[in-house]
């Protein structure tokens, strides 16, 4: 613990813009995200989590954020840009730690972890019985979305506007699609 609290000093106007506790508490959930994604994959043996390289991520994402805000003159940054960044820049930093060498599975491990947060993101939005009431149909044109997206956290670059489409595009496609159930229905 004692690397991140030295890393504060580099950011000192982001930690009086957003606060300590504001940026600890954000370590804090994503720490607990990621552990809990170890266990439930029994991973614990083969992967870590690396404190200093997921406090950098996220001070990245508060400078990001601070210089969108200050730049567009704007005091809340809505939910799509903000979990954009956030996985922008875990992409980038990689806090998950493989501690066996030779595990071919755990090269992407990091974005296997950003699809699954991903998808909590999407399951709060849409619902957690979302798939359940979806056609064959659909929900093989929406499994094929998540592999797209699967795939390109691994072999494209992720810049946080992409990112940032790629949701709303997710988010566009619930309403088209609910907006083409209630017609249906009437």
């Amino acid at each position: 613990m004692d690397k991140i609290f030295h890393l504060y000093d580099d950011y000192t106007d982001i930690l009086g813009e957003f606060g300590k506790e504001r940026i600890q508490e954000r370590f804090s959930d994503l720490y607990v995200s990621y552990d809990k994604f170890i266990k439930e994959n029994n991973l614990g043996e083969n992967v870590k989590i690396n404190d200093f390289t997921l406090m950098h991520a996220i001070l990245d994402y508060f400078t990001d954020i601070s210089r969108l805000k200050h730049f567009h003159k704007i005091t809340r940054t809505n939910t799509f840009k903000i979990i954009s960044y956030e996985i922008s820049w875990l992409l980038r930093r990689k806090p998950l730690q493989i501690i066996k060498d030779y595990n071919e599975e755990l090269v992407y491990i990091n974005e296997k972890f950003l699809l699954s947060y991903i998808m909590s993101y999407l399951t709060q939005i849409v619902g957690y019985d979302f798939f359940d009431g979806l056609s064959d149909e659909n929900k093989k044109a929406f499994n094929g979305y998540i592999d797209s997206l699967y795939y390109y956290l691994k072999y494209r670059n992720c810049s946080s506007q992409s990112l940032e489409f790629a949701l709303l595009s997710f988010g566009a496609g619930i309403v088209a699609a609910n907006h083409k159930l209630n017609t249906e229905t009437n």
